[in-house]
């Protein structure tokens, strides 16, 4: 089986999977790690190669920007501080305790495969982590506080990567060398990203196309990660400033359309790449276990459960004293932002997932320390990784939604309420500046006064949802009018329909018609009216 006959096979499976996970309440991730990892087991099945520079320069980019480009700057703002102590601080914790683990558990281990191996396992994944929570109504902090985490921790993670490997290959290491160089690739990325946007929307501004615009977003974001690695400095973090950025900027400058069509390509775009991900992840299997090489499949597998265990039990038992410590040293901290319910922080310490970046970086060891000298280990680094993945995917989701539903955390009524408020304001704005239009333009009153009851309408009906029962005191003539529309956009699309059937129409002139169709049909499913 070649790549291309590869990669069909893992799209039918993502996309057949969507609808079996949903039937069954399962995040589509864990679904296709589960059934790749039975995939696998089937005799005879090819070798699935998986080229880490794949991981790193196709899937990460966009996963990275499309992340960073919905981070809501605000919160991330506000949130700087946990996000900081769990993608800097938490980070080193996880890979100095994996390291003590691994010299004194696994035989032979040195300290700098063990300070490897803890670069490795200490990130949390950039897509499982929020993809799978944002699906059981977490709270919006908690997705914040993840999202960012995992967006910062990859850069932390591979620059230890990069420094523990080196150490390994070229057998010295300085911790204030190390240091020094941190902070340099840290400012230099955020400095790149930020000039990398400017440039980006200047650009952008004199494109005018809505398809060139579309897939010049994506150009965006690889170009982000490929200078940043170019120049010595972190593409992730290059990347994830660039789509703070451009999450800001973009919706200023594109056009609706442009935005609707981006939208939309990216979300298929990331479909695509997590399904890539997650199926590789368990279709990797069957190679990690011929390639062992004599080694005991079962004490590496007891050796990954318990570093396993080990990085989720630091996550819990770093989140709690991080969380009070500051604002009891701090007291401006508990003014400005009192200590959230345990319950929050539990949650935030029970979704510390891992993913793809760490099986890219333990596949990107070398084979060879030297020519003819075989990098030690090599098999049992990609073995225990892979636990370390399957665990910290499992575990926490199969048992979130039950935890969430537990501790009544869900903030899906306050979005509503917020959404509510947003439309009010805006259509309230409306009457007020339409108004002065009619002035200047001369418009009938007979005119203005049916828009005005239009928009009255819509402000009548969007103000229900503040009281106690959403929804339930809708107009009759609301009703009706939502019936109404609907009838009219399916009657209308039976008709050009069969008018293409016909020949009566050139499907250029059908495509035209269908897609209003579309955007009436998605806007009459809204609030709007």
């Amino acid at each position: 089986m070649d790549f291309i006959e590869a990669a069909i096979f893992i799209l039918f499976f993502a996309s057949i999977s969507s609808p079996i996970a949903n039937r069954f309440h399962l995040p589509l991730e864990i679904f296709l790690v589960i059934g790749s990892c039975i995939i696998s087991l089937i005799p005879g099945l090819p070798n699935f190669q998986l080229n880490p520079m794949i991981v790193f320069y196709l899937f990460l980019p966009p996963i990275l920007f499309h992340g960073a480009y919905f981070t809501a700057w605000r919160d991330f703002k506000f949130n700087l501080r946990p996000i900081s102590l769990l993608a800097f601080g938490l980070v080193i914790a996880t890979m100095l305790l994996v390291a003590v683990i691994a010299k004194y558990l696994i035989p032979g281990f040195t300290w700098a495969e063990g300070f490897l191996l803890g670069a490795i396992v200490s990130p949390t994944d950039a897509s499982s982590a929020t993809a799978i929570i944002k699906k059981f109504g977490a709270p919006r902090r908690a997705i914040t506080v993840l999202d960012g985490e995992s967006l910062v921790n990859d850069a932390t993670a591979l620059i230890l990567f990069r420094f523990a490997l080196a150490a390994i290959l070229g057998g010295t290491f300085s911790m204030t060398s190390a240091l020094s160089n941190f902070v340099v690739i840290t400012a230099g990325s955020i400095v790149l990203g930020l000039i990398i946007c400017f440039v980006a929307v200047f650009i952008m501004k004199r494109i005018n196309s809505v398809a060139s615009e579309t897939t010049f977003t994506f150009v965006i974001a690889f170009s982000c990660y490929i200078v940043g690695e170019a120049i010595g400095v972190s593409g992730v973090i290059t990347t994830v400033v660039c789509g703070i950025y451009f999450g800001i900027r973009f919706p200023e400058i594109a056009s609706s359309q442009t935005r609707i069509q981006a939208k939309a390509s990216w979300n298929t775009l990331i479909f695509v790449i997590n399904g890539f991900v997650f199926m590789l992840i368990g279709l990797k299997l069957p190679t990690l276990v011929r390639n062992l090489q004599g080694q005991s499949l079962t004490e590496i597998i007891f050796y990954g459960v318990m570093i396993s265990i080990a990085v989720i039990l630091i996550r819990i038992l770093w989140m709690f004293p991080m969380a009070y410590l500051p604002r009891k040293l701090f007291p401006s901290i508990a003014r400005r932002d009192p200590m959230p319910p345990w319950q929050m922080l539990f949650i935030l310490s029970w979704s510390g997932m891992r993913g793809i970046v760490s099986l890219a970086a333990a596949l990107s060891i070398p084979f060879q320390l030297s020519p003819g000298i075989a990098f030690p280990h090599r098999d049992s680094f990609l073995i225990i990784t892979y636990c370390v993945i399957v665990m910290t995917l499992l575990i926490p989701s199969f048992s979130l939604p039950c935890l969430l539903t537990f501790f009544h955390l869900s903030e899906s009524e306050d979005m509503m309420k917020q959404e509510a408020l947003a439309r009010i304001q805006a259509l309230e704005t409306v009457l007020e500046d339409v108004e002065k239009v009619v002035k200047q333009e001369k418009i009938p009153d007979d005119m203005f006064y049916d828009f005005k009851k239009h928009i009255c309408g819509r402000l009548d009906i969007v103000k229900t949802q503040l009281n106690d029962m959403p929804y339930s005191t809708l107009t009759n003539e609301y009703q009706a009018l939502k019936i109404l529309t609907s009838s009219a956009i399916e009657s209308e699309r039976k008709t050009i329909l069969k008018l293409r059937r016909s020949g009566e129409i050139h499907d250029e002139v059908f495509h035209l018609l269908s897609d209003e169709l579309d955007l009436e049909e998605m806007r009459s499913k809204t609030l709007r009216i």
